[in-house]
């Protein structure tokens, strides 16, 4: 259910845990402003209403609230869908039926997420 209000308590607190897990710095210019600007009309008693604006607003406290467990399972739960198309096409699942069943199961979608994460480290930097 969307909320059809946002608080400056809600802010805040969104706020914070973005500044504490380090969320804030990873946003747009536009979007901290958009989010400041929300802060400052919300803190003077006021709660945000403007359907549009609110959505915005969800989309960024939902950025700053991110923890890096959950942007490893969606790289992850990516992957895996890239491989149950790849695998259905191919016809890989019919000499692999278990194949099926990892790639339908959190712990081995979270694993992939981190494989990914730790190949893309291990790449050297372009020049």
């Amino acid at each position: 259910m969307i909320p059809n209000a946002i608080t400056y308590a809600a802010l805040i607190g969104s706020s914070r845990k973005g500044m504490r897990n380090g969320n804030w710095r990873r946003l747009r210019f536009l979007d901290k402003a958009l989010y400041r600007a929300a802060m400052w009309y919300a803190k003077r008693g006021r709660s945000i209403v403007n359907g549009l604006l609110v959505e915005k607003l969800l989309v960024l406290i939902e950025k700053l609230k991110e923890t890096k467990g959950m942007r490893i399972f969606r790289r992850g739960l990516k992957k895996a869908v890239a491989m149950l198309e790849k695998g259905e096409e191919k016809g890989v699942f019919v000499w692999a039926p278990s194949l099926k069943k990892w790639l339908k199961d959190p712990d081995y979608i979270f694993w992939l997420g981190t494989n990914l994460f730790l190949e893309r480290k291990a790449l050297p930097k372009e020049q």
